[in-house]
């Protein structure tokens, strides 16, 4: 599939989820703030295969493919292919922009999350860690390693199969998009920038995004 046939089916696919989720009359702002209502919009992205790309809080993107609740306390966790991240939920927005669905989007903002390894770099927004068990966390070079230590007899003990290699997120927001959505056609919007502006300066970008485009005739 070449891909312009790819992005016109991603586009009607995602009109047609937003109309699920706002089957009345899809509002210009919507904000959900309690961890059920949040995971289940989330849930419902994540479910179809190619819909959405999330954009992180210090650069970089994946596709969702699955949203859980966490552990741990008011949390949740943010499935890409290759990684897990936990993150506590202050708010999750959606922003419509009236005929011209393709740049609508979802932004995923963060609650303060204590973090766990002692000294760490304050300028840091995350850390990356082994989950032996849930609630349990050791250093991520356990996990690079394989095993826990070794035992009385010098055997070494492995991780157990429900390990798994998470990162925690202390503060930042997320954006999701559709896939086929012109905001992610250039990957300069990889640079994160949608964490340095908020929440409402963000809109008013991507409204500039949207007039600049129709000037270029391009949207």
């Amino acid at each position: 599939m070449i891909r312009g046939d790819f992005e016109t089916e991603n586009l009607v696919v995602w009109e047609k989820t937003i109309g699920e989720i706002f089957p009345l009359a899809i509002p210009n702002n919507c904000l959900w703030k309690d961890l059920t209502s949040i995971i289940s919009i989330l849930k419902k992205l994540s479910s179809i295969e190619n819909l959405v790309h999330v954009l992180f809080p210090p650069g970089g993107g994946h596709d969702i493919v699955e949203v859980r609740p966490s552990f741990e306390d008011r949390c949740l966790e943010l499935h890409t292919p290759h990684s897990i991240r936990i993150i506590k939920p202050k708010l999750l927005e959606f922003n419509y922009f009236p005929h011209y669905l393709k740049w609508s989007y979802f932004r995923l903002e963060t609650a303060p999350l204590k973090p766990i390894t002692s000294n760490l770099d304050p300028s840091l927004i995350k850390e990356k860690l082994t989950e032996i068990e849930p609630l349990r966390y050791v250093d991520k070079e356990i996990w690079e390693k394989g095993y826990l230590g070794y035992d009385e007899k010098g055997n070494r003990i492995l991780l157990p199969s429900s390990a798994r290699l998470v990162s925690r997120y202390f503060k930042g927001s997320f954006v999701i998009f559709a896939k086929g959505s012109p905001y992610l056609k250039d990957f300069v919007t990889y640079d994160a920038r949608h964490d340095k502006l908020n929440r409402k300066k963000f809109r008013q970008y991507i409204e500039n995004c949207i007039i600049r485009f129709q000037d270029q005739n391009i949207s």
